[in-house]
């Protein structure tokens, strides 16, 4: 069972449960039963669709449980650890696509198995300054999801030493709608820093691409990221994660487990990789 924090067609955890799929089914010497769900209630941290779930994915498993849990982003990582016991106390788990700062060692029980990551802001916006040092704005572009908004947190502590150095700007308060506006508009000497945008500040949600394409058709500043799950026209080159590596890496533990191994064995953390794109923006 793939278990999705947002929806199916949400980047950038879409795009590590598709590449986990396709690494099950090549790395598979069995033939694979593999269902997919979301946790929707995570795009507004509303608690309360979360018992009819519950009671749809117990129902639904009540006659054979999953072999094997993998639960793509923290949300999902979350709502498992809330209702394991309730649901599949004794099925192993696989988290992984989401941040080690979002579940610690600590938390990981003794049939649980992460596959994580550790984002470094200050490492990535340092080496975009590098690149660009000319830039003296930089104006972050980030959802108002529960998951979202611990994001715009852990980023604004790790780009503290860069104060006064660069003027950082926050729009999650705002609708995707004004964020263009204030995107549109930008001072000389800026550049737009990508997040994620699940649910904007009105409470619309933005699946697959439309946001990141939209957000480039109207910018007037060069856009960066720290995940090459976005990486295409849109985005310029610099140290991003690489979603395949990582989910090679998860594709390879949930073959382990399913084979029988210890999943508390099975315990890794990615960090950004250098990948930089030769393509230059004229929005520089």
């Amino acid at each position: 069972m793939i278990l999705h924090s947002v929806g199916r067609e949400f980047r950038p955890w879409n795009e590590y449960a598709k590449q986990i799929r396709a690494e099950l089914d090549r790395q598979s010497p069995w033939p694979l039963d593999v269902r997919e769900h979301s946790v929707e209630s995570a795009r507004s941290g509303d608690s309360n669709p979360e018992l009819p779930f519950v009671q749809y994915l117990g129902a639904l498993y009540a006659e054979r449980v999953p072999d094997l849990i993998v639960a793509v982003g923290a949300p999902a990582a979350a709502f498992v650890r809330r209702h394991r016991q309730q649901l599949f106390p004794k099925a192993p788990a696989l988290f992984t696509a989401n941040d080690q700062r979002r579940l610690q060692y600590s938390d990981i029980a003794q049939n649980d198995a992460l596959v994580a990551v550790r984002h470094d802001f200050r490492f990535l916006f340092e080496r975009f300054l590098r690149v660009s040092p000319s830039t003296k704005i930089v104006a972050v572009v980030n959802g108002n999801s529960p998951n979202e908004l611990f994001w715009r947190n852990e980023i604004q502590k790790e780009l503290r030493p860069l104060e006064g150095r660069v003027d950082i700007r926050w729009y999650d308060n705002l609708s995707f709608q004004d964020i263009l506006k204030q995107t549109a508009n930008l001072p000389p000497h800026s550049a737009i820093f990508w997040n994620t945008m699940v649910v904007d500040a009105a409470g619309v949600p933005y699946e697959g691409d439309r946001a990141l394409t939209t957000l480039y058709a109207t910018a007037n500043a060069p856009i960066f990221t720290h995940d090459d799950s976005f990486f295409g026209k849109e985005i310029l080159g610099g140290p991003m994660l690489s979603a395949r590596a990582l989910s090679k890496e998860a594709g390879s533990a949930a073959i382990r487990l399913l084979g029988g191994e210890k999943p508390d064995s099975i315990i890794r953390v990615e960090g950004n990789s250098c990948r930089y794109s030769t393509r230059r923006s004229a929005r520089s």
